[in-house]
């Protein structure tokens, strides 16, 4: 069974049906846009419709368990791949032939070969010396009285290019799981001098509470003469410990951001409820905005989403324990709340207008600008970092003549290593053979 899952993990097949999966479902949560009032998604595209794009959720597909999933399976499959691949690469990379037996250099690429006039021990520190000015890591692979074999190579972590890139692609995916997983996008809706800690899901009854409060000092928009909104402008404080700890003015693409959360002008509304909240400890008033919920017991929340200004009649939410019961009451009428000691009445309404903030929470993103860095980085590698290995192997001829036979290879960009290891023996040329030429060279 083990064999089974590790043939199929390891599969390049696997990796590209998963990318192209993952690529339409992006252009869908593209073309679809994510998270939005259920009321927008009934305007534009119907009832059936949109059911049906809530229980494929296409409403918030990179939250989707699907989603999530797709991309879990994928971080395995390049993490198997690149398991099965690597002791074959780390061989090629760390175990090479270092010698250059005699006919081994006709597979070079690039091979020469010269008879020097000098000492066999003088071109072999002449030729180490060289190989080391072009940056080689240079060693003697083999020396005898009558021939000696060196091995020099360079850029030997570009053969694990592809490795610093599949790393890279694996950051961004646990980035992008990250922020599936921890991060959120909702919403808040705060009347003038309301404070709220609870935002509220676009995609479904789900409501986060934060760990300090938002409370909007003041509320400002102005509109154009024809009546579309020209601007508006929140005035936030956030309070925590009861305490304000930072005060920010945000309008459109102008967030307030604090402990990893942003806070961005999106919308605004019209209509502040005051509710009358009774318990044994005694009772109060709370001012909120429409469609802010208000928390009345543990996992339960009320939200007031609308008024009937003929028969006074109030459209509520009631979210209990995740599930949305919606309903209507009338004002100044005594409502016990479900399974709790508390009871609640609608004792006044202003149609005042309210600010519409956009919450968000993205933990991953700094793990994805990382990742992101890592890929590049590995791309640059595995295109434009050439792995360059270079064999010579020095033949005593006499006392004071040598034949060196030079040869090299490259995982890429055989000519650059064609035009250095020409360099280089023409440092060997002018130092020991200025009128011999090169025997042969292929």
């Amino acid at each position: 069974m083990f064999k089974v899952l590790y043939d199929i993990f390891s599969s390049v097949k696997l990796a590209i049906v998963l990318l192209l999966t993952l690529a339409v479902t992006s252009i869908v949560g593209t073309i679809i846009e994510q998270q939005q009032d259920p009321e927008k998604y009934l305007r534009e595209y119907g009832e059936t419709t949109y059911k049906i794009l809530k229980f494929l959720g296409f409403t918030d597909v990179y939250h989707s368990w699907w989603y999530i999933a797709l991309l879990t399976l994928l971080a395995l499959n390049l993490i198997v791949c690149s398991i099965k691949r690597l002791p074959k690469i780390w061989k090629v990379a760390m175990k090479p032939r270092k010698t250059l037996p005699a006919g081994y250099e006709k597979g070079l690429r690039v091979s020469s070969s010269i008879t020097l006039q000098a000492p066999i021990k003088e071109v072999k520190e002449k030729l180490l010396e060289t190989l080391k000015s072009f940056r080689y890591k240079v060693e003697v692979s083999k020396e005898e009285e009558s021939e000696v074999h060196i091995f020099a190579d360079k850029n030997v972590f570009a053969r694990f290019g592809v490795y610093i890139v599949h790393l890279g692609v694996l950051i961004v995916l646990i980035g992008g799981l990250t922020t599936a997983i921890f991060g959120f996008r909702g919403y808040m809706n705060l009347a003038e001098g309301t404070a709220s800690n609870l935002v509220s899901f676009f995609s479904g009854p789900k409501i986060v509470e934060l760990p300090f409060y938002v409370k909007c000092n003041k509320f400002k928009i102005d509109f154009y003469p024809s009546g579309m909104p020209k601007a508006y402008i929140s005035d936030l404080s956030i309070i925590e410990n009861g305490k304000q700890v930072l005060r920010k003015t945000i309008e459109v693409n102008h967030p307030l951001k604090y402990r990893g959360i942003y806070f961005y002008q999106a919308s605004y509304g019209q209509g502040e409820a005051f509710l009358r909240i009774v318990s044994p400890k005694g009772e109060k008033i709370v001012g909120v905005a429409f469609g802010q919920p208000v928390k009345l017991g543990r996992d339960t929340y009320l939200k007031i989403v609308s008024i009937d200004g003929n028969t006074m009649t109030i459209g509520i939410e009631f979210i209990q324990n995740g599930k949305v019961q919606e309903g209507a009451i009338k004002p100044f009428v005594l409502y016990k709340v479900p399974r709790t000691d508390k009871s609640f009445a609608m004792v006044d309404f202003k149609p005042v207008f309210y600010t519409g903030l956009q919450v968000s929470k993205d933990p991953g993103t700094w793990i994805v600008w990382v990742g992101s860095i890592v890929l590049i980085v590995g791309l640059i590698v595995a295109f434009f970092i050439p792995h360059k290995r270079v064999w010579a192997r020095l033949e005593k001829k006499g006392e004071d003549k040598t034949r060196l036979v030079i040869g090299g290879l490259a995982n890429k960009g055989n000519e650059s290593l064609a035009r250095e290891l020409e360099e280089v023996l023409g440092v060997l040329k002018s130092s020991y053979c200025k009128n011999t030429p090169k025997e042969d060279e292929s």
